[in-house]
């Protein structure tokens, strides 16, 4: 009788999809069914993208941006250098400026959680119009980021760009603290 009751689970499981081991003794065993292991596989992902500030640290992050216009900062990067954190601007038409940042490390927290929100770790390598628009002026922008995990993203656009609100708030954290430190006002 037990023989017949697991041969008529296993053609029952079977038919459903389902992978299952028993033992020679017919000890009673944890059945996974392929659409279990389909949702784990996907919580792994999930978790491997999740940031955790804890024990995850942002090394390094550059966002960029040009219009029509010539602007005082054009392009912001943050990084770690020799123990510090450094700031460097660059405007349209103007050199680099480098800035040891006291707070810097507030900042790079400030970034990460951004970046963690947006999920800006998922974005994609490139954003374009399709090639039917045309448009006489525009924008061009990109976004990078490295962290102590060893993950990292890179990421550009030319009058496109991803959904969510990340660029939005990388754009606004790091360039008004350029403004901030070249003395300027940022609107």
């Amino acid at each position: 009788m037990k023989f017949f009751k697991i041969t008529i689970l296993v053609i029952v499981l079977a038919m459903l999809g389902s992978t299952f081991t028993v033992d020679a003794k017919a000890k009673k065993r944890r059945i996974t069914t392929k659409k279990e292991k389909t949702m784990q596989k996907k919580e792994k992902t999930a978790q491997k993208k999740t940031i955790k500030a804890s024990t995850c640290v942002l090394d390094m992050v550059e966002y960029e941006y040009s219009g029509m216009t010539i602007d005082d900062v054009s392009r912001v990067r943050v990084e770690r250098k020799n123990g510090k954190v450094i700031f460097i601007t660059q405007g349209s038409s103007s050199d680099e400026k480098e800035f040891v940042l006291d707070d810097g490390e507030q900042l790079l927290k400030e970034a990460l959680t951004i970046i963690e929100q947006e999920k800006m770790l998922d974005y994609g390598a490139s954003y374009e119009l399709p090639p039917e628009i045309e448009l006489l002026d525009g924008y061009m922008w990109s976004f990078s980021a490295k962290l102590s995990d060893g993950r990292s993203v890179s990421s550009r656009g030319h009058n496109a760009g991803p959904g969510s609100n990340g660029l939005v708030k990388i754009h606004s954290l790091l360039f008004n603290r350029a403004y901030k430190l070249l003395g300027m006002e940022y609107f």
